[in-house]
This record gives C-alpha cells, structure tokens and sequence, in this order.
C-alpha cells in the first residue's frame, strides 16, 4: 500500500491548538494523494507519559485534499471550513480535544491519516472503533505525523 506523507506545522503544540488555549483542532498537509482517492479520515490519539492512550479526535468523508485547515467546530457534520463528519472522543465530546498535560508532564498526539477510494456510510457520533472498521474496507493509503505538548 503506498504511504502518504502527513505532515503538521509543529512538533511542539501552539498553545491555540491547546486546552489552555482556543483548543482549535491543528492543520494536517498531507502529500501523496492518488488520484483515485474520494475521501479522507482522521484519528488523533494521545500518548501520556503514563496510562492508556485516549482518542482525542475523530473526522471521516473529508474531501480529498492536500491540506486540512484547521478550526473544525465541535458538531457532528461540519460545512466548514470543510464537509466531514465527526465522532465522539474519548473524552465523552464531538470533534477534537487538544492535549491538556499537567504540570511538568508531556503528552504527544499522534494523527494518522487514511486515504479512502470512497465515503463511508457511518452514523455521526461514531466511536473510534466504528470508524476503523468502515475505514479498513476501502483503505488505499495511510500516514502519521505526531506532535507534543509539555507543561
């Protein structure tokens, strides 16, 4: 399967993208589209210093395009600043929650980034396991890129 390239504009988190800021979600170039490709999904996760990894966003049947802007809001189907649908993260909210580590503590987030050769049909809300399974059926490409923040 060929990779994507997925790429942030940081390895170390804006505050803006933060809890202790507009907690916005990030902007995500991604490079290496084929052409075949008719949509995009996202997964975020979290990986504390210590404990479980926790999702922190979820976005499916965004348009296929080399940049990801950033601010979706926090509802099911967005219109902008892109079409797409969003799940519910680990932390019981729709849409993206930013990393939030207590004090002298770190967290990186990891986003990975699937290419789709078609929508998936999937109920707004969906968990992150949901998404996954209607991902790997029309699965053509994938990549990651990751981040940290440190308080």
């Amino acid at each position: 399967m060929p990779k994507l390239t997925v790429k942030l504009d940081f390895e170390d988190f804006p505050e803006d993208y933060t809890c202790k800021g507009a907690n916005r979600s990030p902007p995500i170039r991604v490079e290496g589209l084929l052409p075949d490709i008719k949509s995009l999904a996202v997964l975020a996760t979290t990986s504390p210093r210590e404990g479980a990894s926790r999702v922190a966003w979820i976005l499916w049947n965004l348009p296929a395009v080399p940049l990801i802007p950033d601010g979706f809001p926090a509802e099911e189907v967005t219109e902008s600043p892109l079409p797409a649908v969003q799940g519910t993260n680990d932390f019981g909210g729709i849409g993206y929650r930013g990393p939030c580590p207590k004090p002298g503590e770190g967290e990186a987030y990891l986003f990975r980034v699937y290419a789709l050769d078609t929508s998936i049909q999937l109920t707004p809300g969906a968990t992150w396991e949901e998404m996954i399974r209607a991902v790997e059926r029309s699965l053509s490409q994938s990549g990651e890129a990751i981040a940290f923040a440190i308080e």
